[in-house]
């Protein structure tokens, strides 16, 4: 079962008209029974919790078992698939850009967010030790009765039913943070190198749209400032200053679909100089204009 490569699903990639309807329905909640799937990616993020059995999650080029009460984040367009089968079971909450974005003041006060939604979903199988979230009983106990309630929503149109199941995803989302900033596990002991290093990228998710520099992070990760580069380099596959390029640019395309900010204001709440800097590096990394994403989107 422990295979080296997963290979791909046949329906490789999930878009948000895959599952959202409407400016209202913005997360779904279900159960997989028996669950198994090949490698895919979705423009949304994903938390799954394993309610039975047991199995392997794929997250890139990373794999690790899964078990009752193991939680995974999938951030969006991160490739990942499970194998398990008979009595591996799945709870899935997805949720939409829209509903982070609308949320997102709320959510950043919640201790562990960034860590969990963020930083740990990089580093997942590339540590020595765990680092996702592994409910304690009480917990999961508490998780599965809330997305027992939310699961009964199930209609698109609804505003009653849409709104319920967004308020709920809420208290799913609060109460796993305040499980995994809680979470102490004498047998998963997180090594000191792998949490400072975690902190760091944290950092980076919590305040991307600041200045931040290499000797910071380094200064974070209690690493010299060649060696957290290529530490950096070997766990997210790419430099920093990519990294927190991306960050900012995937933001960008959050607000440009979500909100009706000016281009000047998206720049500047983004981290960029400027909006003739933004539209620069948007440009080279989108392969069209703000504008011309925002249309596109509007018309979608």
């Amino acid at each position: 079962m422990n295979l080296k490569k997963l290979p791909k699903h046949e329906h490789y990639y999930h878009t948000h008209a895959d599952f959202f309807k409407n400016n209202l329905d913005l997360t779904r909640v279900f159960l997989m029974p028996d669950y198994e799937i090949g490698m895919h990616e979705q423009e949304f993020y994903e938390i799954n919790l394993i309610t039975k059995g047991k199995g392997i999650h794929y997250l890139g080029e990373s794999h690790i078992q899964a078990k009752k009460g193991d939680v995974f984040i999938i951030p969006p367009n991160h490739s990942h698939g499970y194998v398990g089968g008979a009595g591996f079971d799945v709870f899935h909450v997805i949720i939409s850009d829209a509903f982070m974005s609308k949320n997102m003041v709320d959510l950043q006060q919640l201790p562990s967010f960034f860590t969990l939604f963020g930083a740990e979903p990089l580093m997942r199988g590339k540590t020595q030790t765990s680092l996702n979230l592994s409910l304690s009983e009480s917990s999961f106990n508490s998780v599965i009765a809330l997305l027992m309630s939310v699961s009964e929503y199930t209609s698109e149109t609804d505003p009653f039913e849409c709104l319920n199941r967004n308020s709920l995803t809420m208290v799913i989302i609060s109460a796993l943070c305040e499980a995994y900033q809680k979470q102490v596990n004498p047998s998963r002991q997180i090594m000191p190198e792998d949490q400072s290093f975690m902190q760091s990228i944290s950092y980076i998710h919590e305040y991307f749209y600041k200045k931040i520099t290499i000797n910071d992070l380094a200064e974070i990760a209690h690493l010299s400032r060649t060696a957290y580069i290529n530490k950096f380099k070997s766990i997210c596959k790419m430099p920093p200053s990519t990294y927190i390029t991306k960050l900012r640019v995937d933001s960008a395309m959050n607000m440009l679909t979500n909100t009706g900010l000016s281009i000047s204001e998206i720049a500047y709440r983004t981290g960029f100089y400027d909006s003739s800097h933004f539209i620069k590096i948007f440009e080279g990394l989108i392969k069209t204009t703000p504008q011309e994403y925002r249309n596109l989107k509007n018309k979608s």
